[in-house]
């Protein structure tokens, strides 16, 4: 028998071969524009924290000054990426909400504003992160669309705290790159040279001083460019500085880690969850035309119960016992939330039902009815305000209240655009939303 013939079946069968290395991750990186943001952001952060976050007096120019920085830094980190038209929209209702918060302080004695500080803040913060998702091209679709909650979700939670060590990883990438493939110096001299650079900085405050007492006109001149010098409102709270280190670092994970997010990863993500919204239709064909029938008919009877008291306004005759503002409050914030129920159910039974929706007659004119009484809710809500406008003019609630209805107005009209047509209109519907939104910033 041939031994040189036979050993490699017996190598093989006892295992002798090898199996194949699995592939090693790569090892991390950052470009230098990442160590530069990482930097910048110590300070950008601490200006956050503490003349933002806690500082409720007077927040207009560090406002401004963060929210430049963070436009800038998102750039620097996007460079490379290019520039959809709807991150240039989101980046000037970003503008339009800075500017009418810079511009209140103006108008002190003027009229109120119709969105307050804080609510301004809170539309500064959903604004600029959906931007950085934009701009970073990290949403699941590539652009706003019927997986906002997980968009949000992820420019909210999933990418800052996923990449919460990132600026740490990328400060120490660059603090090892420093010297490396040059001859280090010698210890010796770097000490004897930070000794030298100490000295001379003491002797350099001493001469100054003594040339200060020598002549009166060389004292005023120092005094006045140390107090050029002097910033004392920004006196450093290193309790503040101690809280800016997460806050940085959810930011840094925010605009970084988006710029990082892989675009086959994110499409493969929207395809689990399209497929995931798939497997929800599993409601027979005949359970929700019955339930949304039900909604209808509920709707019919109050309106016909109801009609005298809910038609008034578009008479100008006002119910017995009722003054124009109370009937004008009493209800109105109840009919918006009817409108906003039958949204979430029409979503239901668009994503639900074994059958699509608009495949099947009888559904698709239950939805429509149920759209067409929202509407209705909707007319007899803004006519009632619109009386109370009339008597009573503009306040800035009554504007919040006005821009509420119609928001809602355009949201049915979009959900039947999308159910006749089978076109999407979300989008539309959330630019439009928001950018009035933005423009009320300013009045």
């Amino acid at each position: 028998m041939d031994n040189n013939n036979t050993m490699p079946e017996v190598r093989a069968a006892a295992g002798g071969i090898s199996a194949p290395e699995m592939p090693k991750a790569p090892a991390f990186s950052a470009s230098w524009r990442e160590i530069l943001a990482a930097v910048l952001l110590f300070a950008l952060a601490y200006v956050y924290v503490d003349r933002i976050l806690f500082g409720w007096e007077d927040i207009r120019w560090a406002l401004l000054l963060f929210t430049l920085g963070f436009v800038a830094l998102t750039e620097l980190l996007c460079w490379e990426k290019p520039r959809t038209r709807e991150s240039w929209f989101w980046l000037l209702c970003l503008g339009l909400i800075l500017a009418g918060m810079l511009l209140r302080g103006d108008r002190a004695d003027g009229p109120e504003p119709v969105w307050d500080q804080s609510q301004c803040l809170l539309f500064l913060h959903l604004d600029a992160v959906w931007w950085v998702l934009h701009r970073s091209g990290s949403l699941l679709e590539g652009e706003s669309g019927h997986l906002l909650p997980v968009d949000g979700l992820d420019g909210f939670v999933i990418f800052p705290f996923k990449h919460s060590f990132l600026r740490v990883r990328s400060l120490w990438y660059g603090l090892s790159r420093i010297g490396r493939g040059k001859k280090r110096p010698a210890w010796g001299a770097v000490f004897w040279s930070l000794g030298a650079v100490c000295l001379a900085v003491l002797l350099f405050f001493l001469a100054t001083r003594l040339l200060q007492a020598a002549d009166e006109s060389f004292d005023r001149l120092v005094s006045r460019v140390l107090r050029w010098l002097t910033l004392p409102d920004w006196d450093i709270d290193w309790f503040m500085v101690f809280l800016s280190l997460p806050v940085g670092a959810w930011i840094f994970g925010l605009l970084a880690g988006s710029a990082r997010e892989d675009r086959e990863t994110l499409d493969a993500r929207a395809a689990g969850w399209r497929e995931g919204l798939t497997k929800l239709r599993r409601v027979p064909a005949p359970v929700w035309p019955i339930l949304c029938g039900c909604f209808c008919l509920l709707y019919l009877v109050f309106f016909v119960l109801q009609a005298r008291y809910l038609f008034g306004a578009f008479t100008r005759t006002l119910p017995e016992g009722f003054i124009v503002s109370q009937y004008a409050r009493q209800g109105f914030f109840e009919l918006c939330r009817v409108m906003a129920v039958n949204l979430v159910l029409l979503w239901l039974m668009v994503r639900s039902s074994v059958r699509p929706v608009r495949e099947d007659r009888l559904s698709l004119a239950l939805c429509l009815v149920l759209l067409a009484e929202s509407l209705l809710l909707a007319v007899v809500a803004l006519s009632k305000l619109w009386l109370y406008i009339d008597c009573f003019g503009f306040t800035p609630l009554r504007l919040q209240s006005s821009w509420l209805v119609c928001v809602l107005i355009l949201g049915c009209l979009a959900a039947g655009y999308s159910l006749t047509t089978g076109k999407k209109s979300l989008k539309l519907w959330l630019l439009i939303a928001m950018g009035s939104l933005s423009l009320l910033c300013l009045v």
